[in-house]
């Protein structure tokens, strides 16, 4: 049983953050949907200020930064990535965020379904529609044709290839990890009425990749060599191939480490992943405690400060606005982290 100090949760009910009231309310102290401090709270979600700015910042009030198809990535301020900030913020849909849903439709999805950063299929990542497959669920387009062809490009993608993930990979892994999380969290969005065996098999090739590297130990502990290598070679094409392959028997067997920046948390994460968020996934599937969680839980307990989390990552890319400050207390990390400790060890408010 994990114990949290009455004045921490007090903090999250504060009235600065309606979305993390709201979600304390219902994650956290179990109040029921009809309450009225629930009704209330989730009537105020789109008055919380980085909600606000984000909209403000709409162009034509339908897309960020620019309409052409190939802007829509652009780091921080395209349209792909304030429809993820505004579906991590847990805001409700409005016609500013249809539009944009029906822009990123238009010009993102490429004719296989995935979510492009060219519109075409060459430019579609897995991350990218895990991440836009998830808001468009949240904000009420499960129904959407197009969501189902995107579903449909994820399970052919990645359930169908056994959990292998394509991706430009430079160290050691074949197969991007990083996304696994994000694809949980895409999965376990769909309602459960709506999950095929297929849609199953996917979630639960995510839990058991997650559980067998204890969710955050998954660098080959040669990484760090080989890419060090590979530059100073300058390994390019056909010959990077062979020489990987070389490097990776030749050190076999090697044990998997801890990536650093996962051990780091952060607010939102873009496409990032971390072993909090790793571990929300896990939770947002609803599986039990098991022992290949223990490290990464005594990560997120020693993380905690005075009762709150800190938001440890800077993002150094330009952003409509500041959700919270780098180094600084974090609401949004301390409700994840408990809504985490509280599924799998339990929770006591003192």
């Amino acid at each position: 049983m994990f114990e949290v100090e009455q004045k921490t949760v007090d903090w999250l009910l504060e009235d600065d953050n309606q979305p993390v009231k709201y979600l304390t309310l219902m994650k956290i102290l179990d109040f029921d949907e009809q309450d009225k401090d629930v009704i209330s709270s989730k009537n105020q979600i789109m008055s919380y200020r980085p909600i606000k700015e984000i909209l403000k910042n709409q162009k034509e009030n339908r897309y960020w930064f620019d309409a052409k198809k190939d802007q829509n990535y652009k780091k921080y301020l395209g349209t792909f990535w304030q429809l993820i900030f505004l579906y991590e913020l847990n805001a409700l849909n409005n016609i500013q965020i249809e539009n944009a849903i029906e822009h990123i439709f238009s010009t993102a999805q490429a004719p296989n379904g995935g979510f492009s950063i060219t519109g075409t299929n060459s430019g579609v990542i897995t991350c990218l529609t895990s991440n836009i497959l998830r808001a468009l669920i949240h904000f009420n387009y499960w129904d959407d044709e197009r969501t189902k062809i995107a579903l449909e490009h994820l399970m052919s993608e990645y359930v169908d290839k056994d959990g292998y993930i394509r991706c430009r990979m430079y160290g050691l892994r074949s197969s991007c990890y990083m996304t696994i999380p994000k694809i949980l969290f895409a999965l376990s969005a769909i309602p459960k009425k709506e999950r095929t065996s297929r849609i199953k098999k996917g979630i639960d090739q995510c839990v058991k990749i997650l559980l067998e590297n204890q969710v955050y130990k998954y660098v080959p502990e040669k990484n760090s060599e080989w890419l060090k290598y590979a530059s100073e070679k300058k390994l390019k094409g056909r010959e990077f191939v062979e020489e990987r392959k070389k490097f990776i028997e030749k050190n076999l067997p090697m044990k998997k480490i801890a990536k650093a920046g996962w051990t780091k948390f952060g607010f939102p994460l873009s496409y990032n992943s971390d072993i909090l968020d790793a571990m929300r996934s896990l939770v947002s599937v609803e599986i039990k405690y098991s022992t290949e969680m223990d490290s990464a839980l005594e990560q997120i307990k020693s993380k905690q400060k005075k009762g709150k989390w800190i938001n440890e990552k800077l993002i150094r890319s330009p952003m409509y606005t500041q959700i919270e400050p780098y180094q600084g207390e974090s609401k949004w990390i301390t409700l994840h982290a408990l809504t985490v400790l509280k599924h799998f060890k339990g929770l006591k408010i003192i």
